[in-house]
């Protein structure tokens, strides 16, 4: 819960639409929900991913890394943390949605063995009007 202020400031660096720190607030506060956070120093966290759990399955509800630390392995370290979290907690499937274009997280998607089982036309607004698709992708963990 300390961190929610940070984790806002993380999610609007890297969502048109970031999440508010009330938000973060009730996610974190959720049981169902389970966060992995990288700690960045002094400045904060540089990173983070959330899931929610439902029975035997998950949803990433968002992964986020700072600007200033991407392309260093934090998003794959938090994939990690978060995959074996999960594992630990009997999840036995994990789904995700990212945008179509999003071609960085897509490939870091796959190559931790997701895969597209979905698509969801027009599900993200941009502020220029366009509504670009929503992949959705699933990885078993069991």
């Amino acid at each position: 819960m300390d961190d929610a202020h940070a984790l806002t400031r993380l999610h609007t660096e890297g969502f048109e639409r970031g999440w508010s720190t009330g938000e973060f607030e009730q996610l974190l506060s959720d049981r169902s929900v389970l966060g992995v956070v990288s700690a960045g120093g002094f400045s904060g966290p540089n990173g983070f991913a959330l899931a929610r759990m439902a029975a035997d399955e998950a949803e990433i509800l968002s992964i986020a890394v700072a600007r200033s630390a991407r392309r260093q392995g934090i998003g794959a370290a938090l994939l990690t943390h978060l995959i074996s979290s999960l594992a630990q907690n009997r999840i036995a499937a994990l789904f995700l949605e990212v945008e179509e274009e999003n071609a960085a997280a897509i490939a870091l998607y796959r190559h931790f063995g997701f895969a597209e089982v979905g698509k969801r036309k027009s599900y993200y607004k941009r502020a220029d009007g366009s509504s670009p698709a929503a992949l959705v992708m699933r990885r078993s963990l069991a």
